[in-house]
């Protein structure tokens, strides 16, 4: 019987500091992606789809919420931080399909360079978001903005941060 980690595999990407965005909500999901990526880089052949499709589910939600987010605090919906989301969702929904047919080289690829696309999408897209949420006292739970004078004029149509166009 196989383990479900291997332990001479590495993963790519762990969590540190550089990757907070102090706002606990967003953290702790970036926190749980970063751990799930890693179970299936360090997962063995017999588990790996398992832990795929647990990573893609933990995505589908992830990007669900920030979407969300975005949409309730004047986001347009074809800003460049939901257009990203929507298409790593459909190169992971796709990926999971032909590990399913047992392209497990394929999987742990993708997870590699999950690793190094994350960090540069969190310091950039999340980070501009986090942003924005924390000056509109945004509370991802109601809903509420507790500060809606702080939400801008327009929609935003960038990413939301200084070096997207707005």
């Amino acid at each position: 019987m196989s383990e479900t980690l291997v332990p001479d595999r590495q993963a790519s990407l762990a969590w540190s500091d550089a990757l907070l965005l102090e706002l606990d909500f967003m953290d702790d999901t970036h926190r749980e992606f970063v751990d799930l990526l890693a179970t299936v880089e360090t997962s063995d052949d017999e588990h790996i789809v398992d832990h795929f499709r647990a990573m893609v589910d933990h995505t589908a939600d992830h990007f669900g919420s920030e979407d969300r987010w975005m949409a309730a605090t004047q986001f347009a919906a074809s800003n460049c931080h939901s257009m990203q989301h929507d298409v790593v969702m459909q190169v992971l929904r796709e990926a999971l399909k032909r590990g399913e047919g047992g392209d497990l080289v394929l999987l742990r690829d993708l997870s590699r360079e999950l690793g190094i696309w994350f960090p540069q999408h969190a310091q950039s897209m999340d980070a501009a978001l986090a942003l924005h949420l924390r000056a509109i006292g945004f509370d991802p739970v109601t809903g509420v903005v507790h500060r809606p004078e702080a939400l801008p004029e327009g929609e935003i149509h960038g990413c939301g941060g200084s070096s997207c166009s707005s």
